[in-house]
């Protein structure tokens, strides 16, 4: 591919991004399953644990990363088949995996925003990472995989969006409790504990762990090799299993 074919490809990735951003971030659905959601879950532990803000931020920022960046990438092409708009971004000169990348790229960011924002909060109430360097890797490599994880989601061949929330939300709910964010892995059961190992939240939770001083699991290399990893298997996963099911939805 030449190089202007390039150009050309990431700019139509980067307009999709920009309007899956504008059309679903920001919204009521969104607000309420990827910033509410993981608020009151986090509060409900936090509070039942004697814990403050400033002691579990990093478990706040893990959830907020998760959850945001796989609440809409489910639903993006089921809407999109419902709306029949997606017949009609296929007749311009996109391709379904220029499409996907730019619903996963929208996910990415707006994940990657808001737990930088939950960053700059602890900062201003003087929660100081010891590693801001790997806490940035972590949020944004840990953001895209999010997204492609829900992007799965989205293959299924339906145009009902609820039936794609069902789906992540029966397999991004358990994840949260047994990815060590709050019982220790140490702590689970032994058939509990090889799910946590093919989970993202896992890595991502070891590694905040560790960039805010806290004790973790896996050695810093480990973690972030194992996302980088999960990012390329879900992607793969994501844009094979979405164009084998994108005839069934049109």
């Amino acid at each position: 591919m030449r190089l202007e074919e390039i150009k050309q490809s990431l700019y139509r990735v980067w307009v999709l991004c920009l309007k899956d951003m504008k059309l679903y971030y920001f919204k009521g659905p969104t607000i309420v399953t990827g910033i509410l959601m993981p608020l009151f879950v986090w509060l409900a532990f936090t509070v039942g644990r004697g814990f403050s803000f400033t002691e579990d931020l990093p478990a706040l920022i893990t959830l907020a990363s998760f959850f945001v960046s796989s609440s809409i990438t489910p639903i993006v092409m089921p809407w999109e088949a419902r709306q029949k708009s997606l017949e009609m971004l296929l007749s311009k000169p996109v391709t379904v995996y220029t499409i996907l990348l730019g619903t996963a790229l929208a996910s990415s960011l707006f994940g990657t925003f808001i737990s930088f924002t939950l960053v700059t909060v602890g900062l201003l109430l003087n929660v100081v990472p010891c590693d801001l360097i790997s806490l940035a890797l972590g949020i944004a490599v840990s953001s895209l995989c999010h997204s492609f994880m829900g992007l799965v989601f989205s293959a299924i061949p339906s145009d009902v969006p609820a039936d794609a929330v069902m789906l992540s939300s029966a397999v991004r709910l358990p994840l949260v409790f047994v990815s060590g964010i709050f019982v220790p892995i140490q702590s689970l059961p032994y058939y509990v504990k090889p799910i946590a190992f093919i989970s993202p939240l896992t890595y991502f939770s070891d590694l905040i762990k560790k960039a805010y001083g806290r004790r973790s699991l896996l050695p810093q290399s480990i973690d972030v090799i194992a996302l980088f990893l999960l990012t390329i298997t879900f992607a793969v996963l994501a844009l094979a299993t979405n164009k084998r099911t994108l005839m069934r939805r049109l």
